[in-house]
């Protein structure tokens, strides 16, 4: 018996199909009910961010795009059966994905910029605090009390 020859029934490795995105690493091409349907996603870019609890989890940015059987395709907004942007956190950390289409995607990003600008400035008009010092400086960005 040769044994350079893979043996019966083990696992071959599965071909991306023709219709595969070129930015799909990370798809689900076999298996899928119905048939005919296919999972296709990006790398994922990771990013820490804190959660809820103040716990630093890792946030998975990824193109998606679920080529749906044709029975199938009309059951999600017309936005969302196209390529998208998903945004996630890991099950465990009270996970609430976010599915945004392109256009939402730049948006996003572009007021994530802004806000992050406004916060690094707002750092600049404070009076450095030593740790454990509760501050009593009012943060630039609170409004302004009236008389």
């Amino acid at each position: 018996m040769d044994q350079s020859a893979p043996a019966l029934g083990a696992a071959l490795p599965r071909l991306r199909p023709v219709s595969c995105p070129p930015w799909c690493t990370d798809g689900l091409h076999h298996d899928l009910d119905p048939p005919g349907t296919a999972l296709h996603r990006s790398p994922p870019a990771t990013v820490a961010v804190y959660d809820e609890a103040c716990e630093l989890v890792a946030a998975h940015v990824q193109a998606a795009f679920w080529d749906k059987a044709p029975e199938w395709i009309g059951t999600d907004p017309a936005d969302l059966e196209r390529p998208h942007v998903e945004v996630g956190t890991p099950a465990g950390g009270g996970d609430v994905p976010m599915f945004l289409t392109p256009g939402q995607a730049r948006s996003f990003a572009a007021a994530l910029v802004r806000a992050a600008d406004a916060a690094d400035t707002e750092a600049f008009y404070r009076t450095p605090v030593p740790p454990g010092v509760a501050s009593t400086a009012v943060p630039a960005s609170a409004p302004l009390l009236q008389a």
